[in-house]
């Protein structure tokens, strides 16, 4: 690989074994390479800072110190309200009623032993969790895992997905282990896969690295191999099932890298945000249309992993405060 290759596929005059370097290229570790492409195409075309993003950011300053400066009123005024008072002393009630409630339940639960365990990734990392049979899941930012504790140990595994992991299940021909996420179902005897459901995106998929899987997607039945990617429309109940490049792609999955694999870019920032807890922009929706994203990025480098992601479709950030970016053309 070099600068002159990766300028010829960013000018859309690569032939094909060109492109197929390329793209296999951004699918590496080392990309220094194109770390050095973009400074240098930086330094020939700079992006220009819209101004109207420099007055957006002054109006928002303005906007919160007046919100701020309301707030601080309003307790003055309800300091003294006996209304407020009042209130107060319902909410009082109400809290400790619910949580007699609550805690009931949970008793209740346990007597029966059917108290649902729920574990959640709310760090930047990802996080490996054990359960009780030797099944290792690895949870992306933002995921939910929940289980009953009584039905897991009896004839069927069973877990609830929100968000996106990679499961190394332990095999037991004897209990099936199932991974429920919205209207999709996978179950497996041994295995490992990777299952991307997160609630605002338009579709679940399922990557199958070993082993095999069935997978119950709406009124669709699929037996996925080792190297197949399903992928279950939310909107149309569609189904999806296309061969992927796989090496590799157990050492992503569990070692702390953002994996995309053809993903509409709009998801793929929309990842970004949750993995690095960021809020980014668009100066024009359309900027993000049918366009999509492979490749696999470090977490411990915000601006570099956007930086890359971005320029791949000729895009560019400026930040608008500690935490926001404004993407462009």
């Amino acid at each position: 690989m070099n600068k002159e290759i990766l300028k010829r596929f960013f000018e859309g005059k690569s032939n094909n074994w060109e492109k197929k370097q390329v793209q296999d290229y951004l699918q590496g570790d080392h990309l220094n390479l194109l770390d050095e492409y973009i400074k240098e195409q930086d330094a020939i075309h700079p992006p220009a800072v819209d101004e109207q993003y420099k007055l957006m950011f002054f109006e928002e300053l303005t906007s919160n110190i007046k919100q701020q400066q309301n707030q601080v009123n309003e307790r003055k005024i309800t300091r003294f309200s006996p209304w407020f008072k009042i209130a107060a002393a319902v909410i009082i009630i109400c809290t400790a009623s619910g949580l007699l409630y609550l805690k009931r339940q949970k008793q209740a639960a346990a007597e029966t032993g059917t108290l649902l365990t729920k574990i959640t990734n709310k760090g930047r990392n990802l996080k490996m969790v054990e359960l009780a049979d030797g099944t290792k899941i690895w949870m992306n930012p933002g995921t939910t895992i929940t289980y009953n504790k009584r039905n897991f140990a009896g004839s069927l595994r069973q877990v609830s997905l929100i968000g996106e992991a990679y499961f190394n299940v332990t095999h037991d021909v004897k209990k099936p282990f199932q991974v429920r996420a919205g209207k999709l179902t996978t179950t497996v005897l041994g295995t490992s896969f990777n299952i991307e459901a997160y609630e605002n995106e338009a579709e679940t998929r399922v990557m199958l690295v070993t082993g095999s899987v069935r997978v119950n997607a709406g009124k669709s039945q699929e037996m996925l191999r080792p190297g197949q990617l399903l992928g279950f429309s939310r909107k149309n109940e569609q189904v999806n099932v296309k061969s992927v490049d796989i090496s590799d792609k157990q050492e992503l999955f569990t070692h702390g890298k953002l994996v995309f694999e053809n993903l509409p870019l709009k998801e793929a920032l929309k990842r970004v945000e949750r993995t690095f807890e960021l809020k980014i922009s668009v100066s024009d929706e359309s900027l993000l249309d049918n366009k999509r994203i492979t490749g696999n990025y470090y977490r411990d480098n915000a601006e570099l992993a956007l930086t890359r992601i971005l320029f791949i479709h000729g895009l560019h950030h400026h930040k608008k405060g500690d935490h926001n970016y404004v993407i462009e053309q």
